[in-house]
């Protein structure tokens, strides 16, 4: 039972390694996805950007568990292995959780973006041209070679459309060069362009979530099978020292109370 137990030891100490890699590689991709969706979070709305952020916090609690079962798993006791048994299956709950909110706020992005973005166009509408509501258009107009919500008729009612539906504007300098005049209108809306964007980002959350929850799920098995494995080694100690104790009793001198023993003699006067 010690081997078994080694065995198991080192087992579960290479896979607080790879929870802690695991948890620092979760780290940098759901920071990663939440930027990616932060950016646009006055056309997308706060509530799209939730499941990266619990994906992004589960990555520094995985860290710390991590450090608590390495201790755990050199120091053999089995009531705290237990206990960080209990800690990674709640990660992996929360983490696929995760993916299953992502995949439902995937779902229904569509009428978030459309609601929010059309609620941000109107708040917006007729700002300063070098506002910071203004440039966050410019921004959005360059980076998908879009304009306005569902096209350039969204600006009929302010009499002119902006430089940067034609890929032009004072944020594009690192794009294309200034020019005074629109060659080419941009005819298609960010609407759409916006809500293929989202729903890409909120799937690779989902799947990172998935792929995390099912990796990790691995040292459920190695932490119970090693608190399994100390407590069959210490059934085992049990039952030798019982046996070594009984042993012991059993080798006393009882030859006075032998049958065969001889009987006993007067002294001779």
């Amino acid at each position: 039972m010690g081997l078994s137990t080694n065995c198991w030891k080192y087992l579960v100490l290479t896979f607080n390694v790879l929870f802690a890699m695991s948890a620092v590689v979760l780290f940098g991709a759901s920071g990663f996805l939440l930027y990616k969706l932060f950016i646009y979070r006055h056309f997308i709305g706060v509530n799209v950007e939730y499941p990266a952020i619990l994906l992004l916090m589960m990555a520094i609690i995985t860290c710390s568990i991590a450090w608590i079962g390495w201790r755990t798993a050199v120091s053999l006791h089995q009531i705290h292995i237990i206990i960080t048994g209990i800690l990674i299956v709640l990660v992996v709950i929360i983490e696929f959780t995760c993916f299953v909110w992502a995949m439902v706020v995937w779902d229904n992005v569509e009428i978030d973006v459309k609601t929010t973005m059309t609620q941000f166009f109107e708040d917006t509408r007729g700002a300063d041209a070098n506002s910071a509501e203004s440039l966050k258009w410019d921004r959005l107009h360059v980076k998908f070679e879009c304009c306005g919500v569902t096209g350039p008729n969204d600006y009929a009612t302010s009499g002119h459309v902006p430089f940067s539906c034609c890929g032009q504007g004072p944020l594009d300098s690192l794009h294309k060069p200034y020019a005074s005049e629109c060659a080419a209108l941009y005819l298609r809306g960010c609407g759409k362009q916006l809500h293929e964007y989202t729903r890409q980002q909120l799937m690779l959350v989902s799947m990172t979530a998935l792929c995390a929850s099912i990796i990790q799920s691995t040292g459920i098995f190695c932490t119970f099978f090693l608190a399994h494995a100390i407590r069959q080694s210490r059934r085992a100690s049990i039952r030798n020292s019982t046996a070594l104790r009984e042993s012991t009793f059993a080798a006393a001198d009882d030859s006075l109370l032998s049958p065969t023993a001889p009987a006993p003699t007067l002294p001779k006067y």
